[in-house]
């Protein structure tokens, strides 16, 4: 009577082996097809951030003080950012994502000076910040759960250093080597100064 019962119930279980393979082999896909829309996106994230990073220092290496910097710093940035490829299409990277500032905290309240405002302003402007425009970057395997893409963005800032004011310690130099001159003689310690209220010249 139990070995009955017990065929019974067998019989009822029948398939269930293969039901909860079904679902355990989708979990497992679905983790996986994850995993991998993730890894995208954060492969995604670093290399839209590698080239704000390049644009910034191409950027920030044109300013000078002068309006003319502030042209030149915008015009290698959008250069630098347009040589970068992003999920195998070009990034549309105009001037108006190029800003700047006097001082870096100056990013903090605010989006920052655009081209002409910081040409009216160059003499104090030391700061460039690069505003990617933002990305799409599609969903391959899990587009259901997170949505058909994800949008990334990036940003970074670069400055120039302060100018040199006050000389200190020791000063690089240079002396040119003209037979007519006999003013250095090899050997012989010289004292260098320089020119008055210690401005960068070629010295006296």
């Amino acid at each position: 009577m139990n070995r009955l019962a017990q065929r019974k119930n067998n019989k009822g279980e029948r398939g269930s082996i293969l039901a909860m393979s079904a679902i355990g082999m989708l979990s497992l896909l679905l983790a996986v097809g994850l995993g991998v829309d993730i890894t995208h996106l954060y492969l995604a994230k670093n290399e839209l951030q590698n080239a704000a990073d390049a644009s910034a220092l191409a950027a920030a290496s044109g300013l000078n003080f002068d309006d003319s910097g502030i042209a030149r710093a915008t015009a290698r940035a959008v250069k630098e950012m347009n040589n970068y490829e992003f999920n195998k299409q070009g990034v549309v990277f105009t001037a108006e994502n190029v800003r700047f500032a006097a001082n870096l905290s100056d990013f903090d309240g605010g989006p920052g000076m655009n081209q002409t405002q910081a040409a009216a302003a160059a003499s104090t402007i030391r700061f460039v910040k690069v505003i990617t425009p933002v990305s799409p970057v599609p969903m391959s395997f899990v587009g259901f759960l997170l949505g058909s893409s994800r949008n990334l963005t990036a940003q970074a800032v670069a400055g120039v250093s302060a100018p040199l004011n006050v000389f200190m310690g020791y000063l690089p130099l240079f002396l040119i080597d003209d037979n007519s001159l006999s003013t250095f003689t090899p050997g012989n310690l010289y004292t260098i100064r320089s020119a008055p209220q210690n401005s960068i010249s070629p010295g006296n």
